[in-house]
């Protein structure tokens, strides 16, 4: 009769510990699956920072009167961002995670610096060497 319970405490240990084993897995999982989609988000946030200091530079070489469209996007991974371009680069904050490109000619900006809106269109023009962004609708 003795052993009739042991072997029910062991087989109770033995899926206590098979229970333990599984939500530390799970939890591990998780916390690579919240990492990866972090990167995924700075990927994305690091692509249109780099696509816009390359139009801001282009349109400034190219002299005065060329312009570049671009329209950003709506989100970045389900998330919305803040754009931000001043004299030293431009800037995304996207869920509480900085990406910064560098301009690469200094004070070419008409404005000190400019907040673009995510899902708006926007025309870089190059006006007298000085770099205008303009809302498009």
């Amino acid at each position: 009769m003795n052993s009739k319970g042991i072997i029910n405490i062991e087989i109770l240990i033995s899926l206590m510990l098979f229970i333990m084993i599984c939500l530390l897995l799970s939890s591990l999982a998780m916390q690579e699956y919240t990492s990866i989609d972090e990167t995924q988000n700075r990927k994305e946030s690091r692509i249109i920072v780099s696509d816009i200091s390359d139009i801001i530079n282009r349109v400034y070489q190219n002299g005065d009167g060329y312009s570049i469209t671009y329209k950003l996007p709506p989100k970045i991974n389900k998330e919305t961002y803040v754009l931000k371009i001043n004299d030293t680069g431009v800037y995304i904050n996207s869920h509480y995670q900085l990406s910064y490109s560098k301009i690469f000619v200094s004070n070419i900006l008409k404005q000190k610096q400019y907040y673009l809106a995510p899902g708006n269109v926007y025309e870089f023009i190059n006006n007298n060497n000085s770099i205008e962004i303009i809302q498009n609708t």
